[in-house]
């Protein structure tokens, strides 16, 4: 387990396992106040008076059930409270509990407050910015503290690329969303995603760059398949390989490729 990254005034980066490597997740700690999101093991017991919700997937809300109040957007707040509105999302009927059981706090409960886009949070004498960010999901929220440290959330930049596999993603939305953050990357010293290291002001807008490629380079390949016949679930585009359960990981790709076909339809 990584050490506890601690940053000026009293911000800390709580890594989760394998900095963040899922079913983990890193969040951010504010003032011994605030958790911004719950799925690192290190963070369990904190006891937060608040839980910012980035999203609504299980790695991000897993520790809700500790939290006196809940934040979160309005768009994803039905998936948070609701185990049947997160199963529908995931469209996978119940093999989506097969995850579940990798968090032993996860519980589904109600969001105490919304938050909005262009909203400023006070925490302690810290100042958060919300940027809703969707596709990833629907209500999906980066969050800029002090002008500085900005928590991407699953806009992660890992080498896998974007992923937009349940039924609330766009992934027209994931690219508006990166371009958005390409505009303020020069004025962020620090951003810390969902999974994996932190990524220093000097690396940001590169590695932006490079995940939103990704999207592009899933396209291109996936018009190759289709113009030769092949189908392009399986064929190694987005999973080189199906991970176990194959036939979740398949209906995902599924999934992403039919945003692209919708896209590349809408262009």
């Amino acid at each position: 387990m990584a050490e506890v990254l601690k940053l000026a005034g009293g911000i800390s980066v709580i890594p989760g396992n394998k900095w963040g490597k899922y079913p983990s997740a890193n969040c951010i700690y504010l003032e011994n106040l605030c958790l911004i999101d719950g799925g690192a093991e290190s963070a369990w017991d904190l006891g937060p008076e608040i839980i910012i919700n980035s999203h609504w997937h299980e790695d991000h809300i897993s520790m809700n059930s500790v939290a006196k109040k809940i934040y979160a957007h309005r768009l994803d707040a039905g998936a948070i409270e609701s185990y049947d509105e997160f199963e529908r999302r995931y469209g996978l009927g119940k093999t989506v509990r097969l995850f579940l059981g990798l968090y032993p706090k996860l519980g589904f409960r109600r969001v105490d407050e919304f938050i909005e886009d262009g909203q400023i949070l006070r925490v302690g004498d810290k100042e958060i910015e919300v940027i809703h960010t969707p596709g990833h999901s629907a209500g999906h929220c980066c969050f800029l503290i002090e002008g500085e440290i900005i928590f991407l959330g699953d806009i992660d930049l890992t080498s896998f690329g974007p992923w937009y596999g349940c039924l609330d993603c766009d992934v027209q939305d994931f690219i508006e969303s990166i371009d958005r953050l390409l505009k303020i990357a020069d004025d962020v010293k620090l951003a810390v995603p969902s999974h994996g290291l932190p990524v220093p002001k000097e690396d940001l807008e590169r590695r932006l760059i490079e995940y939103k490629e990704k999207i592009f380079e899933r396209e291109r390949k996936i018009k190759e398949a289709i113009k030769s016949g092949i189908d392009p679930v399986g064929a190694g585009i987005i999973y080189r390989k199906f991970p176990e359960p194959v036939e979740i990981y398949k209906a995902f790709e599924r999934v992403m490729v039919d945003q692209h076909l919708k896209r590349m339809s809408n262009s």
